[in-house]
């Protein structure tokens, strides 16, 4: 496929997907209109790469359909000086798309293939503050670059880990879906840290895929809406 057919792919998810979500951000909405999102993803996938679809990484992981990846993105409220970090950022497409919001963006993953890909296509673009690490447990973050200004978590969780938590700083925000109980549909929330706890509020349902490093029993958050 030529570079017409993707730029032209992309000026319609836009359009079509975009900007009739309510999509405002004009910085995000800038970002998305020239991150060439099929330089992210297998080459078997490039006839959907800017459909309304997610994109399967392997049989856990999917890269979230970016129109949902937007209006998450809107309800960030990035700012120039924070510092983010992106768990489960898979090939770093995520990264690219607010790494002209913010100061610094830091990526986990957990599969060594992925965290090279990411670092090399991230360099090969000139988005030089991105960083992405390799991570056996995701629920574990980034310690080493802690604390962060803001946490965004790709992929939905049963639970945020007391080490997340940690690595926030003080009225910083973490961002997620947090799963319901029949593991189909969930709440996109902001917790905010307030007193070494998170007070969450709801934004929209969405349904995206569940992490498997963020799969337990019983919930070990507090909601307090």
């Amino acid at each position: 496929m030529h570079d017409k057919f993707f730029e032209i792919a992309r000026t319609n998810m836009v359009t079509s997907q975009i900007l009739t979500n309510n999509v405002r951000n004009q910085k995000l909405i800038s970002s998305i209109s020239t991150t060439k999102k099929e330089l992210f993803i297998p080459d078997e996938f490039f006839d959907i790469v800017y459909s309304d679809s997610d994109i399967e990484f392997s049989e856990k992981r999917k890269l979230i359909r970016t129109f949902i990846l937007a209006k998450m993105f809107e309800k960030c409220n990035f700012l120039k000086d924070d510092s983010v970090l992106i768990i489960g950022c898979l090939s770093g497409y995520s990264m690219a798309l607010i790494s002209n919001m913010v100061n610094y963006v830091f990526g986990i993953e957990n599969d060594k293939i992925l965290v090279d890909k990411a670092n090399k296509t991230l360099s090969h673009l000139n988005f030089h503050n991105c960083s992405v690490f390799f991570k056996k447990n995701l629920s574990s973050g980034l310690s080493k670059n802690a604390p962060y200004d803001k946490i965004f978590i790709e992929g939905s969780v049963n639970f945020i880990p007391d080490d997340l938590l940690r690595q926030l700083k003080d009225d910083g925000e973490i961002f997620t879906v947090l799963e319901n109980n029949d593991r189909n549909i969930g709440e996109f929330v902001r917790g905010v840290k307030i007193d070494s706890s998170l007070s969450f509020s709801s934004f929209f349902n969405t349904s995206v895929n569940l992490l498997p490093d963020f799969i337990i029993e019983e919930n070990d958050y507090e909601k307090t809406f």
